[in-house]
């Protein structure tokens, strides 16, 4: 387990290395976060942002592997079409 930027982590992990990834990632509702993100991104800022970091969770996961992302409907309703240009839902 690691902790740190995911954009940072990620760019030193290798392509189709990892088997599962689970993505909790902030909602974009206006919170103050110990980390200072900014959390109050216009809509399009915030997509932009999550398939910024999902390429990258694309690129490393292994094949058959599993990723899940724990975000409000509202935005996985975007996020999961997608993703569905890259990854085939299963369950």
């Amino acid at each position: 387990m690691y902790q740190g930027d995911c954009l940072d982590l990620m760019f030193h992990t290798a392509s189709d290395s990892i088997d599962l990834i689970f993505a909790d990632p902030p909602f974009n509702l206006s919170k103050i976060y110990p980390s200072k993100i900014n959390d109050q991104l216009m809509d399009r800022d915030y997509l932009s942002w999550c398939e910024t970091w999902l390429k990258d969770c694309i690129r490393i996961l292994k094949p058959g592997g599993s990723l899940f992302l724990w975000n409000l409907p509202k935005w996985n309703t975007y996020l999961s079409q997608f993703l569905n240009q890259y990854l085939t839902f299963r369950h």
